[in-house]
């Protein structure tokens, strides 16, 4: 519980369907484009007497990448350089001629204008960002990242963990567990940073305006006890927001969501 502490005091993924089904472009499809974090909610407090927390995520974290200088309603392109970066620690080569993390540690690397940036690039290009419309729609998010990671010589498919309105938490968790990350197409909603202060929980809220795309790469959660017993249980994805300061890593609550999709991505 030390280690959760120190980690949640940090501003801070169902027997699943595989989709390995080529994404087509469709008449009218929603677009993911520029956002911007807002706080317009009080925080909120969660008295308890006893807590049981269950935080894990992926091998040395996510790479943080946020929009380069030139790139407007890029959050696609930038989510899918995330997991581009995720996945050069396993798959050599996904970014040419530079490693995404520390080989000592594990660590990811901070960005570089000299390799990442040009991937985020490429992905802007074959997302066919603001080609449309504004930003880029799930198909060719999807479409355009499959592209990239195939021009690299790997292969890659989808996999649903949102059924309905409800995501495969169980999923999340083993997706997690075997280090892989998820693709979050998410409506207008709320992330969360978190801090536990002995006798109660604080939840800080941001507001994220509109539709935006982030990375899952972890989960978190929380079981809350009283003198009654179980009294409340928070489930909550770990997401790499791209969004830069104040919150470039956050929780995500889900059941309930905000999600439009969600997908773990499988590269071989």
């Amino acid at each position: 519980m030390k280690k959760l502490k120190k980690f949640l005091a940090v501003p801070m993924l169902l027997a699943s369907m595989l989709l390995c089904v080529a994404w087509t472009p469709e008449a009218e499809q929603d677009r993911y484009a520029d956002v911007q974090l807002i706080s317009p909610y009080a925080n909120e407090y969660i008295y308890y007497t006893r807590k049981e927390g269950d935080l894990q995520s992926t091998a040395g974290g996510c790479p943080q990448y946020t929009v380069i200088d030139g790139l407007e309603n890029a959050c696609g392109p930038v989510a899918g350089a995330e997991i581009v970066g995720f996945y050069d620690k396993y798959f050599s080569n996904l970014i040419p001629g530079w490693d995404s993390y520390y080989p000592a540690s594990g660590k990811y690397r901070f960005p570089s204008d000299t390799y990442t940036a040009p991937v985020i690039r490429s992905l802007y290009t074959s997302m066919r960002t603001n080609v449309d419309d504004v930003g880029v729609s799930e198909s060719d998010c999807l479409n355009g990242l499959k592209s990239y990671i195939n021009s690299r010589g790997y292969s890659v498919n989808y996999e649903s963990v949102l059924s309905g309105s409800t995501v495969n938490f169980g999923a999340c968790k083993t997706a997690t567990k075997n280090n892989k990350v998820i693709i979050l197409f998410s409506r207008a909603t709320n992330i969360y940073s978190i801090s536990e202060e002995g006798s109660y929980d604080t939840i800080m809220p941001m507001s994220i305006g509109g539709l935006h795309i982030m990375v899952g790469y972890g989960y978190y959660e929380a079981k809350y006890y009283n003198a009654s017993g179980l009294f409340r249980t928070d489930y909550y994805l770990q997401v790499s927001t791209g969004l830069g300061s104040p919150l470039p890593i956050a929780m995500y609550k889900v059941n309930p969501n905000d999600l439009n999709a969600a997908y773990i991505v499988n590269i071989a």
